[in-house]
């Protein structure tokens, strides 16, 4: 392999956003609990912040901005809104005041639990201002905190799949600890 070619381990780690971003948008419309008042998280909002935090190369804006638009399509939301949300808040924790690959799990889902509750009231006021129908306030705090106890999940799940592979040649636990 010539010292300019990509590895191939590159390409795998940059379909996972897409690939998990289409899991997490068709679970979403999934019925959680057909006639009860049970909010779902927003796992692709999960997902997304964790893989930006995790490795910002994997999750480009572009990718960010279509997934969101995707998925506002797909979840009958106001069009562009909820991917413009989820655009500023990838900007923000990509942004070099905010890199958060230093920053304590506890810390990261603090900051990812406090944007999107931002993130949905700034969505809610411009739904206000527009008098489109938006979500109750009930609703919009059920659904907050749903996402914001789901986020540490994903989050490890995130952090396992894009964990570093090991280079070739290197020894693995085994051959260490023999």
């Amino acid at each position: 392999m010539s010292p300019g070619a990509p590895r191939s381990g590159v390409w795998p780690r940059r379909a996972l956003p897409p690939l998990l971003g289409l899991v997490a948008i068709h679970v979403a419309l999934v019925p959680l609990a057909p006639g009860r008042e049970a909010a779902a998280p927003d796992l692709l909002y999960c997902l997304l912040v964790a893989c930006v935090v995790r490795a910002p190369a994997v999750a480009p804006a572009l990718v960010v901005l279509a997934l969101g638009l995707f998925a506002d399509l797909m979840l009958s939301r106001p069009p562009g809104l909820g991917a413009l949300g989820l655009l500023v808040v990838a900007a923000l924790i990509r942004a070099p005041g905010g890199a958060g690959r230093d920053w304590s799990l506890l810390r990261e889902w603090l900051v990812a639990a406090t944007a999107f509750a931002l993130m949905m009231l700034a969505m809610l006021l411009v739904l206000k201002l527009t008098l489109a129908e938006g979500p109750s306030f009930g609703g919009l705090r059920r659904h907050v905190l749903a996402t914001a106890v789901a986020y540490p999940f994903v989050a490890a799940l995130v952090g396992w799949l894009l964990r570093p592979a090991p280079a070739r040649g290197s020894p693995t636990d085994a051959e260490r600890r023999s």
